[in-house]
Formats: C-alpha cells, sequence, structure tokens
C-alpha cells in the first residue's frame, strides 16, 4: 500500500486497505462514484456529460456469476427482466477497483469518477490490468473481446490513454499475463471537478476486463496549506514557550545567586 506523506490529504481504491476510500452502497463516499456511458469505441475520449450513475443490484441475475451478493450495474442490466445469459452479460462492478465491461450484447463503458472536496493541485496514480481474455467455460469458447481502451480524464480533457489488447488463452477464467501499467497525472481542480477512470471495451465488449488501484494525494489546497499554519504556529508556540522557561530559570537563577552574594556579605 502506497504510503502517505506528512500532512497530505489521500484518497484511494482497489487496495486491501483504502485511506478514504469508497463505500458500499452509496454514490459519493470520500468523493467516489460508480458510472457507464452508452458511447462506446471512442479511441479514449470520454463525454463527461453523458456519464451516468449506476445502481446498487441486489436482485436480477447480473452478479450470479461472480457469488456476490450485489454490485453496481447499469440500470438497463438491473431491469426486471433483463437475461443475461441471452446478451452473455459478464458486467462486473465490485465498487474497489474492478471495472469490467464484458458484454457481447449491449456493451458499455464503465466508469469509475472521484470528486475534487476543494480547489488544489492533485497527483493521481494509476496501476492497472486490462484487455480481452479469452477463456473456456464448461467447454465454451470466449473469444470475442478485441480488447479495450482504458483512459485518464478530466471534465475537459484526456489526460492519458492506453489500448490493452488481447490477453493469451489460458483455458481458464483467470487474470494471467494481461496488459498492465499505470497513469500518472498532476491536476489542478476546482471544488465539484471530477477524475474519470473509463473503460471502453470497443466494437465487441466480450470478455473484456479491467481492474485498477488509483491513489489521489492533494499535494496543494486550503486543507493542506491549513494543516502547515496549524503546525507553524504550534512550533511557533513550542519556541516562545521554551524561550520563556529559558528567561525564567536565567531569571530565577540570578535571583538567586544575588541571595547567596548577600549573605556572604551580611557574614562578612
Amino acid at each position: 500500500m502506497p504510503v502517505q506523506a506528512f500532512g497530505q490529504r489521500t484518497w484511494m481504491i482497489g487496495y486491501d486497505e483504502n485511506k478514504n476510500g469508497p463505500g458500499k452502497k452509496e454514490q459519493g463516499d470520500n468523493g467516489w462514484y460508480f458510472m457507464y456511458t452508452e458511447e462506446v469505441n471512442t479511441d479514449g475520449t470520454l463525454d463527461t456529460s453523458k456519464v451516468k450513475e449506476c445502481v446498487w443490484a441486489d436482485t436480477g441475475s447480473c452478479w450470479m456469476w461472480y457469488d456476490y451478493d450485489a454490485m453496481w450495474v447499469p440500470e438497463a442490466y438491473a431491469a426486471e427482466g433483463y437475461d443475461c445469459l441471452e446478451s452473455n452479460c459478464w458486467w462486473r462492478m465490485d465498487g474497489n477497483g474492478i471495472m469490467d465491461p464484458n458484454v457481447t450484447e449491449g456493451a458499455v463503458s464503465s466508469v469509475i469518477a472521484w470528486e475534487a472536496p476543494e480547489y488544489g493541485t492533485y497527483s493521481i496514480n494509476v496501476e492497472y490490468t486490462a484487455g480481452s481474455m479469452p477463456f473456456n467455460l464448461y467447454g465454451k469458447e470466449y473469444e470475442d473481446g478485441d480488447g479495450l481502451t482504458l483512459s485518464l480524464c478530466t471534465d475537459e480533457k484526456t489526460l492519458d490513454k492506453v489500448f490493452c489488447g488481447v490477453g493469451p488463452d489460458t483455458g481458464r477464467k483467470v487474470i494471467e499475463n494481461m496488459p498492465e501499467g499505470s497513469f500518472k497525472e498532476e491536476v489542478t481542480l476546482r471544488e465539484g471537478d471530477r477524475i474519470y477512470i473509463s473503460a471502453d471495451p470497443g466494437a465487441n465488449g466480450g470478455s473484456d476486463i479491467a481492474t485498477v488501484k488509483a491513489e489521489i494525494i492533494q499535494e496543494d489546497g486550503e486543507n493542506v496549506q491549513s494543516f502547515f499554519l496549524t503546525m507553524l504556529a504550534g512550533g511557533i508556540a513550542v519556541i516562545a514557550f521554551s524561550l520563556a522557561l529559558v528567561v525564567i530559570i536565567i531569571f530565577k537563577q540570578r535571583n538567586a545567586d544575588l541571595d547567596y552574594a548577600e549573605e556572604d556579605e551580611e557574614e562578612e
């Protein structure tokens, strides 16, 4: 797990223990949102005006493949009567970094967003494993995927993007030797601005997976400045107290020396 620098604020997702990470069932906890967009095959461009929030689904069949009690899904996938088998829907968004847009028919792009709490400079570090993962399940081959595009965006522009291709066919539904890498960016955000991690399945979402670990660090801003001002004020107070204590000790020592001198004079 990354180590938080002294005095900085950090938000994390995808780790076993997240500092200021997402909550369960609630959008917006610590600024984290789980979303999707119906726009696909955009070469990493994300129109944030068309991004929608997922719903927390504890009914339906979308989550049955993974033994989850519930997870984040596009509203259409959670609708009554929606048949995951018919569309080969293996969508998965667990709320902690897994964001598989794995759907053959009716695929959408999966999106994880984070909202800045105030104006400031933020460092963004994202590690990812993503791409198409062909596999065999109960004798049926799933080899539809053509790779996916993972992108890091703000409300206004794409900061970085990468195409993650097809991984090796291991014959099993396990993540092995899949494309992986990282994004590292520093941006200035206003209060309410968002950072988006998007997994675009392209023309075919079959067998597409994406797992991310993200760490967002506030390098500069009102809270960081307030912290350092508080520390500075505390340091000044400690120094002032120490100086006052030294003066008192010197003053008492001086008085004691004078008293001894007067006693010596009287004895003489």
